[in-house]
């Protein structure tokens, strides 16, 4: 097969910064007239954004924890001619591994995230990790998505010549959108509210919990400050019976899973991401087509991107005490908070371009067939 038609496959049950990167692939790809598809879980957020937006989508019927899912994506690949499999997140992984074994199809692992520092070296982030050793025995060619991702795949022992760091990317557009304050004036909060923007699965390793404690401290001597908690996830509950112990349920609001979040960053003030491991998410680069400034944690890809003081603030993972010194500068400093979201935007403008993001993976698919 040297056809270099591409089967991306997101067997992802929510909708995160890899799903967004999924579906930008299949956009430029689509708009190129170049043949793909994205198989996704019948039912999943995904599956439902790839057919709103008119891209060509493939439901797999059966639960990730089934292997029928390898057997299926074998019929789905020999079927419709696909050449290469870009397999995001680690169950599309494993099973698209096995898949190409029943194929003449070569398997391409994309990257989001160090697996085993991601779930703290926990038996499920061993056996994550597991999935990378396995993929490497078959001669698998890696995409990371960042310098910190690139550097952990090395460390598990990938040879660097199989590995290509491709940064995720965004088409910003030259003004934040203009949108009215519905969300703010439904949630009672008036225009003195500075809003503090969180976009993230509510998982552990986000770290939110450590935010709420640091709104906490802040909130004692800056009562104007608020937080969007934007996304779910596993640790929702945990988070919104912590909001509650800590009082902080006038201040803080949870949305939920939202498909309009240009919207909601539209009508925040500074974006917030206090993550424990982190490859280069999508929700930062989101936040600064909206110039919002950052406070972030000095991990993974945020931590090789931005300069603190710079284009960012950025605090040790896992401190509630810098986070709320962050958000008090933030809130009482705005020039200075504008000053950092404008360079920030104007990092990502010149830094990543959707067109050398998909010429990039391009390469890689072309490479896998040789």
């Amino acid at each position: 097969m040297t056809n270099n038609k591409p089967l991306i496959i997101d067997l992802a049950k929510r909708f995160g910064g890899a799903e967004v990167r999924v579906l930008d692939t299949a956009d430029l790809l689509h708009r190129r007239e170049h043949p793909y598809a994205v198989a996704a879980l019948d039912g999943a957020p995904l599956l439902r954004r790839l057919r709103a937006d008119g891209l060509n989508a493939i439901a797999v019927p059966y639960p990730r924890s089934d292997p029928r899912t390898a057997l299926f994506l074998a019929r789905v690949i020999r079927r419709d001619g696909f050449s290469v499999v870009d397999a995001h997140n680690v169950q599309s992984q494993f099973w698209g591994f096995w898949a190409t074994k029943f194929t003449r199809a070569r398997l391409i692992a994309t990257i989001h995230s160090a697996y085993r520092l991601e779930h703290g070296g926990s038996l499920k982030g061993r056996l994550y990790e597991g999935v990378l050793r396995l993929m490497n025995t078959g001669g698998t060619r890696f995409i990371a998505v960042s310098e910190a991702v690139e550097a952990y795949l090395r460390q598990t022992g990938i040879p660097a010549e199989r590995i290509a760091l491709i940064h995720n990317s965004l088409h910003l557009p030259a003004e934040s959108v203009a949108t009215a304050p519905d969300l703010r004036l439904s949630l009672g909060w008036g225009d003195d509210a500075f809003v503090v923007a969180v976009v993230a699965r509510l998982e552990p390793v986000k770290g939110i919990t450590h935010l709420l404690d640091a709104l906490k401290i802040a909130a004692a001597d800056h009562p104007q400050l608020r937080l969007l908690i934007v996304g779910d996830g596993r640790s929702r509950s945990a988070l919104e019976t912590q909001t509650k112990a800590l009082g902080l349920g006038g201040i803080v609001h949870f949305t939920g899973f939202r498909e309009d979040v240009p919207h909601i960053l539209a009508q925040s003030d500074a974006f917030c991401l206090p993550s424990l491991s982190e490859g280069l998410p999508y929700a930062l680069l989101e936040a600064t087509a909206h110039r919002l400034p950052l406070l972030v944690s000095r991990v993974g890809g945020m931590a090789s991107l931005l300069e603190d003081g710079r284009t960012a603030m950025l605090v040790p993972p896992g401190d509630a005490d810098a986070l709320a010194e962050g958000l008090r500068q933030l809130a009482d400093d705005p020039a200075r908070a504008a000053k950092l979201g404008a360079a920030a935007h104007a990092l990502v403008a010149e830094t990543f371009n959707p067109d050398e993001m998909i010429r990039r993976v391009m390469a890689v698919y072309r490479m896998s067939d040789e």
